[in-house]
């Protein structure tokens, strides 16, 4: 029966494959020029030695991030993957129960319990293993930049540690769930998608800066600020009051204060009781973070699991 039950995976496990190749083929030559320039421009030696405020290294690591902080414009759209490996593999899943194929399963020498045990288990470790490789080539072709910017920003924080695999296992649990209590295919492959996104996009826009209270900075321009906002993920940064309030949108710094020399500048802005204010989250909160949104996402497909087992033995003859 464990045997069936891959070979009946075996179609979504290559269009999965087929999708990881298709980012492998993008990725890879860009990661090893990116690689290539890290090694070749004195980026690597000026992370490994600490330097960046000598020997040239502020305009080396300037000039490599301002080339490849915006490379490889595919990764927006790798966003999709995890859903699509949970629509794949729970897809046949659903099918069974639309045609009502589960039942002649039910009636052979196979338990209910251990048909449904082996079936989902196979289901998760496919999808699971598909997030994996996802991860492992997002980490890889990251290395440079995380090195220089760290792994706080939003579209690199969705790729690495456990994430992935969370929304992996939720995608596949919604997907399950809706077939389970639908018995409509396209019902349950298309509302799992929708579902994925909005909480996706809901958690990554509006909640993620606030599981965790952001640390926020004020100081005097001229004086020494936050050292660690290089690797951090920025939330909010620019002038401000001394109650470290931003200045409104429409509000200019004084003219005077535009010209002359940085000192000149920087009195001329302390005199007009302008500030600088950071809100931010320190890239020491990266597994922290990602703990609480892996645990929101692992929660909530438990949940959806457990109510479609409960469906499926009490409710489905």
């Amino acid at each position: 029966m464990i045997w069936l039950f891959w070979r009946q995976q075996r179609l979504e496990a290559a269009m999965a494959l087929g999708l990881l190749a298709l980012a492998t083929a993008l990725l890879v030559p860009l990661g090893l020029h990116m690689a290539s320039v890290y090694a070749g421009s004195g980026a690597a030696a000026c992370v490994a030695h600490t330097a960046a405020d000598g020997a040239g290294c502020g305009g080396i690591l300037d000039d490599f991030r301002h080339r490849f902080e915006h490379a490889g414009p595919i990764v927006p759209w790798l966003n999709f993957l995890p859903g699509l490996f949970g629509i794949l593999f729970a897809a046949p899943l659903a099918l069974e129960f639309e045609h009502g194929t589960f039942r002649l399963a039910w009636t052979q020498s196979v338990t209910r319990r251990r048909w449904l045990t082996v079936k989902l288990t196979t289901i998760y470790v496919y999808g699971l293993l598909a997030a994996l490789g996802l991860t492992a080539l997002m980490t890889w072709w990251r290395q440079p930049l995380d090195h220089l910017q760290g792994r706080m920003e939003p579209n690199v924080f969705d790729f690495e540690g456990i994430v992935p695999y969370a929304y992996t296992f939720f995608a596949l649990s919604l997907a399950i769930a809706l077939g389970v209590f639908t018995r409509r295919t396209i019902v349950a492959t298309g509302g799992a998608l929708l579902g994925y996104f909005a909480l996706r996009i809901g958690i990554q826009t509006w909640a993620r800066e606030h599981l965790v209270p952001a640390v926020k900075v004020v100081w005097r321009p001229g004086t020494p600020g936050p050292t660690n906002l290089d690797r951090a993920w920025n939330i909010l940064s620019g002038p401000s009051d001394a109650h470290g309030h931003a200045l409104p949108n429409g509000a200019r710094l004084p003219a005077t204060c535009l010209g002359g020399t940085k000192a000149q500048a920087e009195r001329c802005l302390n005199a007009h009781h302008v500030f600088n204010v950071a809100v931010y989250q320190p890239a020491g909160r990266f597994w922290l973070l990602q703990g609480i949104e892996a645990g929101i996402f692992v929660g909530l497909a438990a949940s959806l699991l457990l109510a479609a087992v409960w469906w499926m033995k009490r409710r489905i003859a």
